[in-house]
């Protein structure tokens, strides 16, 4: 992964997944995305005529990425980076699943991709080209209160809103049991009111 701010550019990342599309020789296709998926799923729908339908979890209307989370979440990384590269990994208080899965990871293009973020833009609902299906989990509050403060703006741009109790910002795309039934019956068109 690169390193440099600029390889994560809204533009960029959006020019990946059409390539991805080209090379399947597919104009038009659905998008699912979770999280910063969700984040980047919603950038397509504003941008290209090729989604037919999309859904995003995990994310929401307005700034998502905010300068003050991000350079927290930066602060952080660095720290665990610095750590890491000097061996003194044991003052970071990580449990072992979690040192392992920063050993595991390029975190200078963690940072990288955190610093271009706070200048993507942001997206509106009546911004949006396709039907979309959003959701959310009534545990994941720090997606759930913003898209719940705009459920009329959303629902009045002929967007689904929908709502999975109990469910935290992970399980909404782990607790396929629950999500996959209605995310399906909206791809297929089937069923939600749109």
């Amino acid at each position: 992964l690169p390193n440099r701010q600029e390889a994560y550019a809204v533009e960029h990342m959006l020019d990946d997944i059409s390539c991805v599309a080209d090379a399947c020789d597919v104009e038009h296709f659905l998008l699912w995305g979770h999280s910063f998926g969700g984040s980047q799923a919603l950038q397509l729908t504003v941008r290209s005529q090729r989604i037919t339908r999309a859904v995003v979890a995990g994310s929401f209307f307005g700034q998502v990425y905010r300068e003050e989370r991000v350079q927290k979440i930066i602060g952080g990384l660095e720290e665990v980076n610095s750590a890491l590269k000097k061996g003194q990994f044991e003052y970071l208080e990580l449990t072992p699943e979690e040192l392992a899965w920063f050993e595991q990871r390029n975190i200078p293009a963690m940072i990288a991709c955190w610093q271009a973020l706070i200048s993507w833009p942001i997206v509106e609902p009546r911004e949006v080209q396709c039907s979309l299906f959003l959701y959310t989990g009534s545990a994941d509050e720090r997606v759930t209160t913003p898209l719940l403060e705009r459920q009329k703006e959303i629902e009045a741009a002929g967007i689904v809103l929908h709502t999975f109790d109990h469910l935290d910002h992970e399980q909404e795309i782990s607790e396929i049991e629950i999500v996959f039934p209605t995310v399906l019956g909206f791809l297929q068109g089937t069923s939600l009111s749109e």
